[in-house]
């Protein structure tokens, strides 16, 4: 392990004041833990490992940094490098839901002293899986892929008897706008949200909806589908049919599901989108924020090309960070959760296996394991070009019965919108 004993000091960014602020209200919150995997194939030496993943936090200024305040101001402070603690050792075979209930169990994460992630592993036959329990503010869902490829780099140099250590990364100060562009920025999302509509709860709901607390502390129902590889390759046929983004037609169709199901209107669904710079795309960190995008016109025609244009009007306005949109586009006192009720996620990229001496590592898709909205949908491209979608609600939200009919409009919105068919949002017949 490095000598190095420097700490280097920064401003906090925005997003990671964010996250800060919202450990402070609910300490040990699910929404602000993040669950990532990563597998492991072939003959897994424990010590191995663990100098492996030593070496990926040394690595990884983001995985051992400090954040407290001082003069007044929150700051972090990147420690030394230090001894990683060994994975939680989990019976053989346990799967994502009881990994997460076992870690979070004895949850010793602490930002005031720099311990942000736990590991655990899960033996089997074949090898073995990692799990990752990170705080949110030190690691998005591509930060995953970037640690299961220094994972394979570290492990090989370990097993084949040389120092793991890799070349150490630090973080790039944030980009922040300055004053005036803040003013213009906000003004941007002040004309973008005008109006814009609360989702109606489900025709179901005999509960109101929770409060924002509520659905950081809640546990997830969830339901799951895969769809055909043949649903995406019409996905991605109607894209270019409308000159934009696979992602519009699948933001498209889950506004109309939402619609069918609630009878809702011009309303606003949350969605990330990667603030990693060019010089960032080695570096694990929340690089991500979440913006609001307005789902008007859904019943009428060209409903896929009045979302890429609205998705594009969010993006424009990406620099200012999530909580200072939710202020600027705040409307009436009372709604629910601020500016948005529902979320969507797709992770798209190309999952590479990596070569690790005598084992291969791959990273595998993981939901979300708390509640950012009251409903909340997760869709990852398989390999073959399936789309795995997991539709989610905090118990303590009134969609918590409503996901298997979420997942079955979802996939009848897509139907629809890559026939071009101009039928407003409608219900499959077993969705009801």
């Amino acid at each position: 392990m490095s000598e190095d004993t420097t700490v280097r000091v920064q401003r906090a960014s925005a997003l990671e004041r964010q996250f800060w602020v919202g450990e402070q209200i609910a300490p040990s919150t699910r929404a602000n833990r993040a669950l990532a995997r990563i597998r492991v194939d072939g003959p897994l030496d424990r010590h191995v490992l663990r100098a492996a993943l030593g070496a990926v936090t040394a690595r990884h200024e983001a995985l051992r940094t400090a954040f407290v305040v001082e003069q007044g101001r929150l700051v972090r402070k990147a420690l030394p490098p230090r001894d990683a603690a060994p994975p939680l050792h989990l019976p053989a075979g346990t799967g994502p839901h009881d990994a997460a209930a076992a870690l979070l169990a004895d949850d010793a994460l602490d930002l005031a002293t720099g311990r942000v992630l736990r590991t655990a592993l899960a033996p089997d036959e074949a090898g073995a899986t990692l799990y990752l329990l990170a705080h949110h503010i030190a690691f998005d869902g591509f930060s995953q892929e970037i640690f299961s490829a220094d994972l394979a780099r570290a492990y090989a140099l370990a097993a084949a008897g040389e120092n793991p250590a890799l070349p150490a990364l630090e973080r790039q100060s944030p980009a922040e706008p300055t004053p005036a562009e803040r003013t213009e920025l906000a003004t941007h999302w002040r004309t973008l949200l005008d109006g814009a509509a609360e989702l109606p709860l489900p025709d179901t709901a005999a509960v109101p909806g929770p409060g924002q607390r509520e659905l950081a502390e809640a546990e997830l129902a969830e339901t799951s589908v895969e769809l055909p590889a043949v649903t995406w390759q019409a996905v991605r046929a109607r894209a270019r049919r409308g000159g934009c983004s696979p992602y519009a037609v699948l933001l498209a169709a889950l506004g109309r599901a939402l619609a069918a199901l609630t009878g809702g209107a011009d309303f606003c669904v949350g969605t990330p989108v990667a603030a990693r710079t060019p010089g960032q795309t080695d570096e694990i960190g929340y690089l991500t924020n979440t913006l609001p995008v307005r789902m008007p016109g859904l019943s009428e025609p060209g409903a896929v090309e009045r979302v890429w244009s609205s998705l594009r009007e969010s993006i424009i306005g990406a620099a200012l960070p999530c909580d200072e949109i939710i202020r600027s586009g705040r409307a009436a006192a009372g709604r629910r959760m601020p500016v948005y009720q529902a979320l969507f996620a797709f992770e798209g990229w190309q999952r590479a296996e990596h070569a690790a001496g005598p084992v291969r590592i791959h990273a595998l898709s993981t939901p979300p394991i708390g509640g950012h909205a009251e409903v909340q949908l997760h869709v990852t491209e398989l390999p073959a070009g399936a789309l795995h979608c997991i539709a989610q609600a905090p118990l303590s939200s009134p969609w918590q019965n409503r996901t298997a009919a979420l997942l079955r409009a979802f996939d009848h919105q897509l139907a629809l919108l890559c026939a071009d068919s101009d039928a407003g949002p409608s219900l499959p017949k077993d969705a009801v």
